[in-house]
């Protein structure tokens, strides 16, 4: 029996490792966003992520019609939530360029602006966020929207149909539902965040 306690013991010590490095890459990248939103320089080196976070932080805070679609800019604080758990790994499915998964927990901000966050949320390198078919050879991502896979407008229209899935709205219903096994489902609440959204993330991208 010793051995089944020492065993146990290491097992959850790999866990509190595990999750005390987790603890500490969120809180690194935390202080990162937040000195982005805080920065004034346009020379400062930013990775995709963190530009098309920028962007549409930048949409969700501004008075227009994308940000009330997602209840104002309080949205704002929830998408840095999902950028501080989102992490990047690879993906046999091309078509898929985020995924939540797992239970999650739902948050109320205290006016009764809830908000949920999935225990798993990962960026798939291998999809549009970062990736467009550019050899004959290669798999043909599909465009986000009307938007060219592996551009400035597809990543934040990407970032804002995430964020959908998150924020309930005041039927008590998610803003969009969940798509995660509906390919078809997926692109059209991709066409519903656009049609709220395409003026604004035009003008926020519309240096590059």
């Amino acid at each position: 029996m010793k051995w089944k306690s020492l065993l146990a013991m290491v097992l959850t010590l790999s866990i509190s490792t595990v999750t005390l490095s987790n603890t500490r890459v969120e809180q690194k990248r935390r202080v990162r966003l937040h000195e982005l939103r805080a920065s004034t320089s346009s020379h400062i080196h930013v990775t995709l992520l963190e530009r098309a976070f920028l962007d549409a932080v930048a949409i969700l805070e501004t008075p227009n019609a994308c940000s009330d679609f997602f209840r104002g800019s309080k949205s704002a604080r929830v998408l840095d939530e999902l950028v501080v758990t989102l992490k990047s790994g690879g993906g046999a499915d091309f078509r898929v360029a985020v995924r939540m998964s797992g239970p999650f927990v739902v948050y109320d901000n205290g006016s009764g602006f809830l908000y949920r966050l999935f225990d798993k949320a990962e960026l798939n390198w291998s999809g549009a966020f970062y990736r467009a078919k550019t050899f004959p050879s290669d798999a043909p991502i599909p465009n986000v929207g009307s938007f060219q896979p592996n551009t400035r407008q597809a990543r934040v229209l990407i970032l804002l149909h995430e964020l959908a899935h998150l924020i309930r709205s005041d039927t008590g219903r998610w803003l969009i539902p969940d798509d995660g096994r509906s390919p078809e489902l997926s692109r059209s609440n991709t066409r519903t965040i656009e049609s709220k959204c395409k003026q604004e993330i035009r003008a926020s991208t519309k240096d590059f």
